[in-house]
């Protein structure tokens, strides 16, 4: 380009400035993304890690629990609880009675699964 006088000249001088300003700038902000991205992926990683080693212990778990029903060691016993009393028909005593109900419904059946 070909520049006719000092003025023309110097505007090309201050953009040209201007555009190395905006450059610094840029290329500070995509070093800061660049260094977010970093951090997201190690923190990444390592969520990735924790997950696999919990899995890892679940699955183990599991082997364990299975090993103690086919070895016969883990055979369960049912559970340990009485029958609630008769319910005596009094509104005072009717959700006591039920929450009763439930827990001895509620223990049998986890012995039947």
């Amino acid at each position: 380009m070909v520049v006719g006088n000092p003025q023309e000249y110097l505007a090309l001088v201050a953009e040209m400035e201007n555009l190395k300003s905006k450059f610094a700038s840029l290329e500070l902000e995509n070093q800061r993304l660049l260094e977010d991205l970093q951090k997201v992926s190690v923190e990444k990683q390592q969520i990735h890690d924790e997950f696999t080693r919990r899995v890892q212990q679940l699955e183990s778990a599991i082997v364990a629990l299975q090993q103690l029903k086919v070895d016969g060691q883990g055979v369960l016993k049912e559970p340990k609880i009485s029958l609630p009393a008769k319910f005596d028909g009094s509104r005072a005593h009717f959700r006591g009675f039920i929450n009763q109900v439930r827990l001895v419904i509620q223990m049998h059946s986890t012995v039947i699964q």
